[in-house]
């Protein structure tokens, strides 16, 4: 089995499983019978948030076992040392238990306080946080230092995952474009250079800006479904949880409609590069970076059209061939819509098969 398919089953059945406990969960109302349903002191109500997610992390951790260790012992080029991953995986995980619980934490007091509007704006002031801050997040999670700095905003940066891919951080006019630094050596300069040129492409031509706005229309919609759909209003630990269940279920018809989003602005990226660059040596870099990345070269047009945000090399080489616009639509607006849902618990931003069981590109999900 290729690495990429086995990647995949991987990630179908971490969320398969969270999305049938959290349907379980709500036609149960479990919330209401395991935490409770009036206030309570700060202190239990923290406690009792805490607990919540140190559980969500253990239904994940057979799957993080699968996605980090096994995977790549099995399939890919590089096996990582357990303890190694393990000390990551629990670095990570603790920084996100830390960020979830006292997030949520002051949203229940502010739900208390002055009710469901306030809610939706702290919501959104969340991820606007998250974008600014996510370089630092990543940093912070996986202990790395800060990288070599390339021409203009781009800056090398050190990595240990091999399918670390990098991307573009930073609030729309202060962004930092990440470049894997082993990438320096393993890439021809000459698509090294194109696929920095592609990120500034993605920057100026308004499709990572436009990738964030519809990424940030989509979490604050999901969410306020949620809380509409769980009664409008959170004052108990129990409300909050039915909350973060109903948005678990907005976020997964997220992975099944907005990929086809991003599918199409990955194609109109490439068309837009190619006014300025060679085809033929954009079709190359496509090709390298896939191998680099160990993608799985064989999936079927239809596999694709649901799990697959970034399409095959074959199906993007075929696309450069036909005429199309070049306006770049959504860019990258499924993954950051995963990163951005961190703003009420990320229920499925480390599910996917992408990055399952990888705490180093939970912060910095692979793009194209």
């Amino acid at each position: 089995m290729s690495p990429g398919k086995a990647r995949l089953w991987t990630g179908i059945g971490c969320v398969g499983t969270l999305v049938t406990i959290a349907a379980t969960m709500l036609a149960a109302d479990v919330p209401s019978a395991v935490f409770a349903a009036t206030a309570s002191d700060g202190f239990s109500d923290y406690v009792a948030i805490f607990v919540f997610f140190t559980a969500a992390a253990g239904v994940l951790l057979p799957f993080d076992l699968i996605g980090g260790m096994l995977i790549p012992a099995t399939c890919e080029s590089q096996t990582p040392k357990f303890g190694m991953w393990l000390r990551r995986w629990i670095r990570s995980v603790g920084i996100q238990i830390l960020f979830y619980s006292v997030t949520f934490f002051f949203y229940l007091q502010i739900g208390r306080e002055v009710g469901a509007p306030c809610l939706i704006a702290m919501f959104a002031a969340m991820q606007i946080a998250l974008l600014a801050s996510q370089e630092l997040i990543w940093r912070t999670m996986t202990a790395q230092r800060a990288g070599n700095a390339g021409h203009g905003a781009t800056l090398f940066v050190p990595h240990f995952d091999q399918r670390f891919t990098g991307g573009i951080t930073g609030l729309p006019g202060f962004e930092s474009i990440l470049i894997p630094a082993e990438w320096r050596t393993r890439l021809r300069p000459s698509n090294l250079n194109l696929l920095v040129k592609r990120r500034l492409a993605a920057r100026d031509s308004g499709g990572r800006r436009r990738g964030i706005v519809w990424a940030m229309l989509w979490n604050v919609t999901s969410f306020t479904a949620a809380i509409l759909l769980s009664g409008g209003a959170i004052v108990s630990v129990a409300d909050l949880v039915t909350v973060f269940l109903w948005f678990l279920l907005f976020s997964f018809v997220g992975l099944l409609v907005l990929p086809a989003l991003n599918r199409k602005s990955v194609f109109a990226l490439d068309r837009y590069l190619s006014a300025t660059v060679s085809t033929a040596e954009l079709q190359e870099a496509i090709r390298e970076i896939d191998q680099l990345t160990e993608q799985d070269p064989t999936r079927t047009a239809s596999a694709e059209s649901v799990f697959q945000p970034i399409p095959c090399p074959e199906r993007r080489l075929l696309s450069l061939a036909k005429e199309g616009p070049q306006h770049v639509p959504a860019w990258n607006v499924a993954r950051t819509t995963l990163f951005l849902s961190w703003a009420f618990g990320g229920p499925l931003a480390r599910a996917v098969h992408c990055n399952v069981g990888r705490p180093e590109l939970w912060a910095m999900l692979p793009t194209d």
